[in-house]
Protein backbone atom coordinates (compact mmCIF):
# COMPACT_ATOMS: atom_id res chain seq x y z
CA UNK A 1 0.00 0.00 0.00
CA UNK A 2 1.42 3.35 -1.04
CA UNK A 3 0.40 6.59 0.68
CA UNK A 4 0.51 9.54 -1.71
CA UNK A 5 -0.24 12.22 0.83
CA UNK A 6 1.12 12.67 4.34
CA UNK A 7 -2.07 14.47 5.39
CA UNK A 8 -4.20 11.50 4.31
CA UNK A 9 -1.98 9.16 6.30
CA UNK A 10 -2.13 11.38 9.37
CA UNK A 11 -5.90 11.81 9.17
CA UNK A 12 -6.27 8.05 8.84
CA UNK A 13 -4.59 7.67 12.22
CA UNK A 14 -6.86 10.09 14.06
CA UNK A 15 -9.93 7.96 14.64
CA UNK A 16 -10.06 4.38 15.88
CA UNK A 17 -11.01 2.03 13.07
CA UNK A 18 -13.57 0.37 15.31
CA UNK A 19 -15.47 3.69 15.62
CA UNK A 20 -14.90 5.30 12.22
CA UNK A 21 -17.73 3.57 10.29
CA UNK A 22 -20.16 4.22 13.13
CA UNK A 23 -19.25 7.90 13.38
CA UNK A 24 -19.50 8.34 9.61
CA UNK A 25 -22.91 6.60 9.53
CA UNK A 26 -24.06 8.76 12.44
CA UNK A 27 -22.96 11.91 10.61
CA UNK A 28 -24.78 10.87 7.43
CA UNK A 29 -27.97 10.12 9.32
CA UNK A 30 -27.81 13.35 11.30
CA UNK A 31 -27.14 15.40 8.15
CA UNK A 32 -30.11 13.79 6.41
CA UNK A 33 -32.48 14.54 9.27
CA UNK A 34 -31.49 17.93 10.64
CA UNK A 35 -30.43 21.35 9.41
CA UNK A 36 -26.81 22.48 9.67
CA UNK A 37 -27.73 25.14 12.23
CA UNK A 38 -29.45 22.56 14.48
CA UNK A 39 -26.52 20.16 14.23
CA UNK A 40 -24.03 22.90 15.01
CA UNK A 41 -26.08 23.86 18.07
CA UNK A 42 -26.23 20.21 19.17
CA UNK A 43 -22.48 19.84 18.79
CA UNK A 44 -21.96 23.12 20.68
CA UNK A 45 -23.85 21.57 23.61
CA UNK A 46 -21.80 18.39 23.32
CA UNK A 47 -18.64 20.52 23.39
CA UNK A 48 -19.88 22.26 26.54
CA UNK A 49 -20.39 18.91 28.27
CA UNK A 50 -17.00 17.74 27.05
CA UNK A 51 -15.37 20.83 28.60
CA UNK A 52 -17.36 20.55 31.83
CA UNK A 53 -15.72 17.20 32.47
CA UNK A 54 -12.29 18.83 32.17
CA UNK A 55 -12.94 22.31 33.60
CA UNK A 56 -10.89 21.74 36.77
CA UNK A 57 -7.77 21.69 34.55
CA UNK A 58 -8.36 25.30 33.55
CA UNK A 59 -9.67 27.01 36.70
CA UNK A 60 -6.27 28.14 38.00
CA UNK A 61 -5.08 29.60 34.69
CA UNK A 62 -3.79 33.18 35.03
CA UNK A 63 -2.70 34.08 31.50
CA UNK A 64 -3.32 33.29 27.85
CA UNK A 65 0.07 31.54 27.68
CA UNK A 66 -0.89 29.32 30.62
CA UNK A 67 -4.27 28.59 29.05
CA UNK A 68 -2.61 27.51 25.82
CA UNK A 69 -0.23 25.26 27.76
CA UNK A 70 -3.05 23.64 29.76
CA UNK A 71 -5.20 23.18 26.68
CA UNK A 72 -2.35 21.62 24.73
CA UNK A 73 -1.60 19.23 27.57
CA UNK A 74 -5.27 18.21 27.57
CA UNK A 75 -5.49 17.86 23.77
CA UNK A 76 -2.25 15.88 23.66
CA UNK A 77 -3.55 13.37 26.22
CA UNK A 78 -6.57 12.56 24.06
CA UNK A 79 -4.85 12.86 20.64
CA UNK A 80 -6.89 15.88 19.57
CA UNK A 81 -4.07 17.95 18.10
CA UNK A 82 -3.03 21.29 19.57
CA UNK A 83 -4.14 24.88 19.79
CA UNK A 84 -2.48 28.23 19.23
CA UNK A 85 -4.03 31.24 20.99
CA UNK A 86 -3.26 34.82 19.95
CA UNK A 87 -4.54 37.98 21.50
CA UNK A 88 -5.77 40.47 18.92
CA UNK A 89 -7.20 43.95 19.33
CA UNK A 90 -10.72 42.98 20.44
CA UNK A 91 -10.70 39.18 20.39
CA UNK A 92 -8.62 36.05 20.86
CA UNK A 93 -7.72 34.01 17.80
CA UNK A 94 -8.01 30.28 18.32
CA UNK A 95 -6.28 28.04 15.78
CA UNK A 96 -6.95 24.39 16.53
CA UNK A 97 -4.67 22.08 14.56
CA UNK A 98 -5.35 18.40 13.82
CA UNK A 99 -8.71 18.00 15.56
CA UNK A 100 -10.21 14.70 14.37
CA UNK A 101 -13.58 16.20 13.39
CA UNK A 102 -13.15 15.90 9.61
CA UNK A 103 -11.86 12.37 9.86
CA UNK A 104 -14.53 11.22 12.32
CA UNK A 105 -17.56 12.76 10.63
CA UNK A 106 -16.35 13.56 7.11
CA UNK A 107 -15.31 16.80 5.43
CA UNK A 108 -18.92 17.70 4.65
CA UNK A 109 -19.75 17.63 8.37
CA UNK A 110 -17.15 20.26 9.31
CA UNK A 111 -19.73 23.02 8.91
CA UNK A 112 -21.65 21.67 11.90
CA UNK A 113 -19.14 19.51 13.79
CA UNK A 114 -17.01 22.62 14.47
CA UNK A 115 -19.75 23.43 16.99
CA UNK A 116 -18.06 20.93 19.30
CA UNK A 117 -14.94 23.09 19.51
CA UNK A 118 -17.03 26.26 19.78
CA UNK A 119 -18.87 24.83 22.78
CA UNK A 120 -15.71 23.46 24.34
CA UNK A 121 -13.78 26.72 24.15
CA UNK A 122 -16.86 28.75 25.19
CA UNK A 123 -17.08 26.69 28.38
CA UNK A 124 -13.38 27.07 29.08
CA UNK A 125 -13.56 30.86 28.78
CA UNK A 126 -16.70 30.86 30.94
CA UNK A 127 -14.85 28.95 33.68
CA UNK A 128 -12.20 31.67 33.53
CA UNK A 129 -14.84 34.35 34.16
CA UNK A 130 -15.61 35.56 30.65
CA UNK A 131 -18.65 37.75 30.15
CA UNK A 132 -21.80 36.23 28.65
CA UNK A 133 -21.48 38.78 25.82
CA UNK A 134 -18.26 37.15 24.61
CA UNK A 135 -18.65 34.12 22.34
CA UNK A 136 -16.57 31.59 20.46
CA UNK A 137 -17.35 31.39 16.76
CA UNK A 138 -15.81 29.41 13.95
CA UNK A 139 -14.45 31.68 11.24
CA UNK A 140 -13.72 30.95 7.62
CA UNK A 141 -12.82 27.73 5.94
CA UNK A 142 -10.58 25.20 7.57
CA UNK A 143 -7.98 23.40 5.51
CA UNK A 144 -9.48 19.90 5.39
CA UNK A 145 -10.22 20.16 9.08
CA UNK A 146 -6.54 20.27 9.90
CA UNK A 147 -6.58 23.97 10.89
CA UNK A 148 -9.87 25.02 12.43
CA UNK A 149 -10.02 28.74 13.11
CA UNK A 150 -12.21 30.24 15.80
CA UNK A 151 -12.51 33.61 17.45
CA UNK A 152 -13.45 34.52 21.02
CA UNK A 153 -14.93 37.98 21.35
CA UNK A 154 -18.06 39.98 20.76
CA UNK A 155 -20.28 38.37 18.10
CA UNK A 156 -20.19 39.74 14.55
Amino acid sequence: MKIDNLEDYFRGQQVSLQWLPILRALALEMSANAETKELRSLFFKIGEHFANDAEDRFQAVQSLVQLEEHLNEFWSQINWGWVDLKEAKSYIEISHQAAPLAEAFGNDALEWSVGLLEGFYQSVFKVLGASETMVVQGIGESSNGMDIRLRFGRPD
